[in-house]
């Protein structure tokens, strides 16, 4: 835990103790005079750059309950601060903390105001703090820090009254419920506060001015507990109990208030304000009454330590990825060795087992390329299937056709086929593109074969050749059919010559050639 400087402030003393560790050290206790303010001076100043944190037990301290109307945000500060000048309009020590909500229709928002009336008790110790440059983070009243007290009590009676004899006067402290209501210090001496009939007198009074502020009636049982720190009490809370049948007494010694509080026995014997120095060192109240001006300076040490620890966790952070990346770097460089130890070791395998291989009959480069050249004619290579398939849809409906020759080609421009053309027929697509045709690849081939059982009537054989050659046109995938030959030359150019007789009279084969060229494939 972080170290802080405690200080409680009564009327005729002042008791100082540094918090470290989770516990209190060096505790000291100054006199109200010039002397120990002297002392006091020189403490602080050995005490370092350490926040300051101040309770005051003092006679003049006013409490006062209210009710303002609900509100949120700026509004309810605004109307807070109003109030508190209304009641404290000259002490500088005030605050207001919100306990809750009211139980009427408007749901009005209840509040606890609290004030130091007496500022010239802090002043001096206060001013010997700002000197030595201690940030000061806090003014409380000590019976907000005593509420610290009551979850480590095993008694969770309603209208609880804690009450301690301090060397100033008894201070009795009221909660019911559990939350605050009440406080005052009665003023006395060290020989009169432990008495049976003072402290009677003191609760007594109590319970009339709680009866005044409608906090609690005089019938109600009220649950008493002695903070016996000096253990002088002896049999008083046992006496109180019998005389009083609406009280409920019992004690805690200077022990049993150690053990609680986890705190050395010896640093009561020095002052009770070291039990409210404890608890103010666990927890800090919400009251707090200093103003801006004088926290200040807290409030500039808090920020410092907070980019202090950021600029730590983020430096830790830093160290971190550093150590991942480093982690990395080795691991990644041990597999880097790793692999090329593996690597060493194939390739020492494989030049061993090549020293057994029969001389190759070339190099090792003119069999990658001669591979790498198979590969690409293999990958390259073009199948001759689909004009195929368009020569057996034609050739199907006509069995009288007989094939005697196929050619096939897959190349830019049509089969070249020889022989004397009897007729030609034009593409399907009667479009004429001048210039030379575009060097595509694509399916073209010849069609060589006879017209079977022809017995001389060539009107029939030609008839079915060109029926075959309209159906290879029809065909969506033929780009253009070209007869070359038929079994008689009809051209109308060319001259008549020859014999009739020389045909044969019934029997023989009627020739043919047709050149197909298909589509590009999309």
């Amino acid at each position: 835990m972080a170290s802080k400087l405690l200080i409680c402030i009564s009327a005729n003393r002042t008791t100082v103790a540094r918090w470290r560790g989770g516990s209190l050290h060096d505790c000291e206790v100054f006199a109200d005079d010039e002397a120990g303010i002297a002392e006091f001076s020189a403490y602080a100043a050995a005490c370092g750059n350490i926040p300051a944190f101040i309770i005051v037990d003092a006679v003049e301290e006013d409490y006062r309950f209210d009710t303002l109307p609900h509100a949120t945000g700026s509004d309810r500060a605004q109307m807070v601060e109003r109030k508190l000048r209304q009641y404290y309009r000259t002490s500088p020590y005030c605050a207001a903390s919100l306990i809750g909500r009211d139980s009427s229709k408007r749901r009005d928002d209840r509040f606890l105001f609290a004030a130091l009336t007496n500022p010239e008790i802090v002043a001096p110790w206060l001013g010997v703090l700002i000197e030595c440059g201690l940030p000061v983070g806090g003014i409380f009243l000590l019976p907000m820090v005593t509420s610290g007290i009551l979850g480590l009590l095993d008694n969770k009676a309603g209208n609880l009254l804690l009450v301690a004899a301090h060397p100033a006067g008894i201070r009795l402290t009221f909660f019911r419920e559990g939350a605050f209501r009440l406080s005052r210090l009665s003023r006395g001496d060290a020989a009169t506060v432990v008495q049976s009939r003072a402290i009677v007198d003191e609760i007594s009074n109590t319970r009339l001015y709680l009866h005044a502020l409608r906090a609690a009636t005089l019938d109600e049982p009220v649950s008493v507990v002695f903070l016996d720190h000096g253990d002088q009490l002896g049999d008083i809370p046992r006496q109180i109990s019998e005389e009083n049948t609406s009280l409920q007494c019992s004690a805690l010694g200077r022990n049993e208030i150690a053990k609680r509080l986890r705190l050395d026995p010896a640093l009561i014997g020095i002052s009770p304000a070291v039990i409210y120095l404890q608890l103010l060192g666990r927890s800090t109240p919400e009251n707090n009454l200093a103003s801006p001006a004088i926290t200040a300076g807290y409030r500039r040490y808090r920020a410092r330590h907070r980019l202090y620890a950021a600029s730590a966790a983020v430096a830790c952070i830093g160290l971190a990825w550093s150590g991942a990346n480093l982690w990395q770097q080795f691991s990644t460089q041990e597999n880097i060795d790793d692999i090329v130890r593996k690597t060493t070791r194939v390739n020492a395998e494989y030049q061993a087992a090549t020293l057994q291989f029969p001389a190759a009959p070339t190099s090792a480069d003119n069999l990658k390329r001669a591979t790498e050249l198979a590969e690409k004619l293999r990958s390259s290579a073009t199948s001759p299937e689909p004009f195929l398939q368009v020569v057996g849809r034609a050739l199907a409906p006509s069995p009288e056709i007989m094939l005697t020759e196929l050619g096939w080609q897959y190349r830019p421009g049509e089969f070249e086929a020889g022989g004397q053309a009897g007729t030609s027929a034009a593409p399907r697509q009667t479009a004429a593109t001048a210039g030379p045709a575009p060097a595509l690849r694509r399916h073209s081939g010849l069609l060589a074969g006879q017209v079977r059982d022809f017995k001389g009537d060539f009107r029939q054989a030609i008839l079915s050749i060109n029926a075959l050659a309209e159906r290879l046109r029809e065909d969506p995938a033929v780009e253009s059919v070209r007869v070359v030959q038929l079994p008689l030359n009809v051209s109308p150019g060319t001259a008549l010559s020859g014999n009739t007789s020389d045909a044969p009279a019934q029997g023989g084969n009627a020739d043919f050639r047709i050149v197909v060229t298909l589509r590009q494939a999309s």
